[in-house]
């Protein structure tokens, strides 16, 4: 099996059950619904159809939203492309002007922190314009190029600083959807600092959505606040198409490789995100500098690496995860990764996972085929998995919540399972119904951490080295 996790983008040439089965078989282990495009029913029946599709295939699947949050997305006249020529001016504005070529943002602060000789940046910063001045309605720019505009592109506004709402309407309305259907992961685009996060959780509340918090870093102000963000979401992604325009491109791979560190030493899931096969929207093979992209994501200790384009409207949806999955499972044994120095005081749980891991990776007198870990919240297999283990990581719960979040932590394979009641005396009765499951084999040795009682979270206190019978 494949450690490090793959989210798969569902699109219109993804949302059938076929295509979604396709996507299971072939890797995926996170379904991501972009919520800038589609309306509220589009979406709602396609996760209803991803939990049909999980269920029938005996198998888990996280379900991530995706909110626009602070995002600027443009719109175009009745959502029709619109073709630009190099030098051609159009009209940046909050409303349509008639008889002339015009961008459609909805924010007027956008267009109020704009200045003549400002730059502006559409389709992760394919398209370019300067801001060459006022017109009655709004801004007058000019195309750097010959561009094909298409309506809900996303604008950036490099070294702009705007006071945009966290949470636009549809978000909203996105949310109260996400309160009806299960929903494992709701990521915020656009995030700038731990006020943020903490208005995303307080609507969640609201609506009682039990989902953890996926912070999307992908701007300068996000870079600046880093550790708060970290330490107040619940994982983060790296979404380098707009972090690549929002910063200079050259210092792209830099925060990558310290971002994933940071979260690393955090325990908090990472995703590494955006055109990382993106040939492969059209091409049934990725090109090599994709396939080198993917593997050092690996190696600079990605928890989950993510496709978009690449599924959700591309020729070869689920070809697309098949040589994700290719790359991961060749480079995985490969990888040598910094120890994680400076970890402060460790909590009991902690403790007990440095332990395993040293276990696991300095003693040769032990061949341990895998660690098996019981968890009532996750928080166990995630301490275990920022590790990246080198052996599978099993991780047993009885909350179906708690299994499909780990579906987004290196290398945990979450098992369903019902836990007895009171204090754990043996672990023979697991062993056996992994076997049955034909999770473990006869001969091969086991390091289980738990617990002293079954279903109580937070006491961590044991490790126990068993060979399967």
């Amino acid at each position: 099996m494949h450690r490090t996790k793959i989210v798969s983008t569902i699109g219109p040439v993804s949302d059938s059950e076929e295509v979604m089965a396709a996507l299971m078989k072939a890797g995926a282990d996170v379904f991501r619904f972009n919520m800038k495009h589609g309306d509220v029913a589009w979406h709602e029946e396609r996760i209803k159809r991803a939990q049909k599709v999980a269920d029938e295939l005996g198998r888990a699947i996280g379900i991530l939203i995706d909110l626009q949050g602070p995002e600027i997305r443009i719109e175009t006249l009745d959502k029709e492309p619109m073709q630009l020529e190099k030098d051609e001016e159009v009209i940046l504005a909050t409303d349509f002007v008639e008889g002339k070529k015009t961008i459609r943002v909805a924010d007027e602060g956008v267009i109020n922190a704009l200045s003549v000789g400002d730059e502006v940046l559409i389709d992760d910063g394919f398209m370019e314009f300067d801001v060459i001045g006022e017109a009655e309605s709004g801004l007058r720019m000019r195309a750097r190029a010959n561009y094909t505009v298409t309506h809900r592109k996303g604008m950036n506004l490099p070294g702009i600083k705007l006071d945009l709402a966290s949470l636009i309407d549809d978000d909203l309305k996105k949310l109260d959807m996400a309160s009806r259907e299960h929903v494992d992961f709701v990521a915020l685009s656009f995030v700038r600092d731990a006020e943020d996060i903490r208005i995303l959780r307080e609507e969640m509340k609201r609506r009682s959505i039990d989902a953890h918090v996926v912070a999307k870093v992908e701007n300068a102000a996000a870079l600046e606040n880093i550790d708060e963000i970290i330490e107040s979401s619940d994982s983060i992604m790296i979404a380098r198409g707009d972090l690549g325009i929002e910063v200079p491109y050259e210092e792209l791979a830099y925060w990558q490789k310290k971002l994933i560190y940071k979260c690393r030493r955090a325990e908090k899931p990472v995703i590494t995100a955006t055109q990382m096969l993106q040939s492969m929207v059209d091409s049934p093979r990725p090109t090599r500098a994709e396939v080198t992209d993917v593997a050092n994501a690996v190696f600079d200790g990605s928890d989950a690496v993510m496709l978009s384009g690449e599924t959700a409207q591309g020729k070869y949806p689920a070809g697309a995860v098949a040589a994700m999955r290719r790359i991961v499972e060749f480079n995985e044994d490969k990888v040598i990764l910094p120890p994680l120095s400076d970890l402060g005081t460790l909590d009991q749980t902690e403790a007990i996972t440095h332990a395993a891991m040293n276990l696991v990776s300095q003693n040769t007198d032990y061949d341990i085929a895998g660690i098996v870990v019981f968890t009532e919240t996750g928080n166990t297999a995630r301490a275990l998995s920022r590790f990246r283990p080198g052996v599978p990581l099993i991780a047993l719960t009885q909350d179906e919540k708690v299994r499909d979040e780990l579906m987004l932590a290196y290398g945990v394979s979450p098992i369903l399972t019902e836990f007895p009641e009171g204090d754990i005396i043996s672990v023979d009765p697991v062993i056996e119904h992994l076997k049955e499951q034909g999770v473990v084999k006869t001969g091969q040795r086991l390091l289980f951490v738990h617990g002293h009682r079954w279903s109580e979270p937070g006491l961590t206190n044991t490790l126990a080295l068993k060979e399967v019978k």
